[in-house]
């Protein structure tokens, strides 16, 4: 141990002597792999310009709850837990020069004891992460590779597996990750090409793939210069293949997009296939809305009598833990009249309908069926498709009858759809947020989206201890969900108004 600490102290100067330059650590990788341009920030951009999200905070809540279903009475901490031989470490933080002149530095925060001959006695340890999401992607993998390189290099006895936890309903499961050669080298080939990005004085480009922007802390300074450069992956409907299609056939930023005409378009893009140029049209008028920034119709004849002749209506918006699929809130405002009126926003009646437990369910639909039938006549206007999914399909737990069903269905109004179908907004997205601000309308709570209101909500759950039912979390999520509905309804009534 002593040895290998003094080689790794050596390597340490020689690296710094070298070169002048950060540290990589499996946090910067993590980054890199998500975006290249965010570990560039991460760096060297402007602190003062980076978000907070909850989504890290997110990701730590459900590390430590996988990591407790691993976690045994036999434990320890830090690498003597390792000398120990304990069958969980936790916190180790180990750095070794994975490649030549730099060191790589590594917070692994839970190793697990297995078969093998380290230094230590005949066992080894192997790096275990928590994921969320569906799949196993390229970052768990070689976060874990590099986790089973740098313990490698400190019990010296290669690391053949990596554990992933992640929840399944309520239930952790434990998926087993090989560590081959072939994916080492991926790393190392990761981590060279790593050094030379954030070597480099300028920022990577932007990336095309824009969705992962929504929950990244740099997305309003990517957004802004984005915009500036008249990017392509700014206009809603383009992605990464898109954007080198547009560019393959000489269209290179929102500018060149906006002036070509669509049928010339569609015969460049055909070429690549006659999906391609079906979408020609879309994103040229898409383009124009966002250059001359003003909206544009798509049809003058709008159908929408169902909710301009009712007697009134309800605003339907749900919170969801995505983890467990449990939708903990039913958001519901009733306007007793028709949107054709002025509405007078301080007298809206919001009523948040909590589902404590996702198995008990019951008591839930009761309530919001007794809601829904005091005002028959009333359609359910929402924004996307989740608000309806997630109802009928709790009626269907709920045993609720065909003709019950059917008759809910024909209520539902989606104000997404609608959107879509007979304008083009100057918007880079049509997500609730970005059409309601574009209208003019303001959450009361800044930097605050669904993620914020997840964490509220778990956060609330383990303080309900307290016997607190309406603590400042609860609350927060209350008025967000509350302004997600008035945000809704603000779109809605800007289509009448139209």
């Amino acid at each position: 141990m002593e040895k290998l600490c003094y080689e790794r102290n050596t390597h340490y100067s020689l690296g710094m002597k070298c070169k002048k330059s950060k540290q990589i650590n499996n946090h910067l990788l993590r980054s890199w792999i998500q975006c290249k341009r965010k570990a560039w920030l991460e760096i060297y951009g402007d602190k003062h310009k980076k978000l907070w999200t909850a989504h890290s905070s997110l990701q730590l809540n459900h590390q430590i709850d996988c990591f407790h279903h691993l976690s045994q009475k036999n434990y320890g901490i830090g690498i003597q837990a390792c000398k120990d031989g304990k069958n969980i470490a936790y916190g180790i933080r180990l750095k070794y020069p994975l490649i030549e002149n730099r060191i790589i530095k590594g917070n692994l925060p839970l190793l697990r004891k297995t078969s093998g001959e380290s230094i230590w006695g005949k066992f080894s340890y192997q790096p275990v992460l928590a994921r969320q999401g569906k799949k196993v992607t390229r970052e768990h993998r070689l976060i874990l590779a590099m986790g089973g390189l740098l313990i490698k290099s400190l019990q010296k006895y290669k690391v053949s597996a990596g554990l992933l936890l992640h929840k399944e309903n309520e239930n952790i499961k434990i998926e087993k990750i090989r560590l081959t050669d072939k994916l080492n080298q991926e790393l190392i080939d990761a981590l060279l090409s790593l050094e030379k990005d954030i070597e480099s004085s300028n920022p990577p480009p932007i990336t095309s793939n824009r969705k992962k922007c929504t929950i990244c802390s740099w997305r309003k300074d990517c957004a802004s210069v984005a915009i500036k450069e008249g990017n392509l992956s700014e206009v809603s409907g383009i992605g990464a293949k898109r954007e080198l299609l547009l560019s393959k056939v000489g269209i290179n930023n929102i500018e060149d997009l906006s002036k070509i005409e669509h049928s010339k378009l569609r015969e460049k893009l055909e070429i690549f296939g006659t999906h391609h140029g079906d979408i020609s049209k879309q994103i040229v008028l898409q383009s124009k809305a966002q250059v001359t920034n003003k909206a544009i119709k798509l049809k003058q004849e709008i159908l929408i009598n169902d909710f301009t002749k009712s007697k009134g209506l309800f605003i339907y918006d749900i919170e969801s833990d995505p983890d467990i699929k449990h939708d903990f809130l039913h958001g519901f405002i009733r306007l007793p009249n028709n949107l054709t009126n002025e509405i007078d926003f301080k007298t809206i009646k919001y009523s948040p309908l909590l589902n404590f437990e996702k198995n008990n369910e019951s008591f839930l639909w009761k309530r919001i069926k007794r809601k829904l039938n005091h005002n028959k006549e009333f359609p359910i206007l929402h924004y996307g498709e989740t608000e309806p999914i997630s109802l009928l399909r709790l009626a269907e737990r709920q045993g609720a009858k065909t003709h019950e069903i059917e008759s809910l269905k024909k209520r539902f109004i989606d104000i997404h759809l609608l959107i879509r179908e007979y304008w083009c907004l100057p918007v880079r997205n049509y997500g609730l947020k970005s059409i309601a601000e574009w209208i003019g309308f303001e959450w009361k709570q800044s930097n605050v989206d669904g993620a914020r209101a997840l964490l509220w909500w778990r956060q609330w759950k383990k303080s309900r201890k307290l016997n607190n039912m309406y603590s400042k979390n609860l609350n927060s999520i209350f008025e967000y969900n509350r302004d997600d509905c008035l945000a809704t309804l603000m779109i809605a009534k800007w289509l009448i108004d139209q």
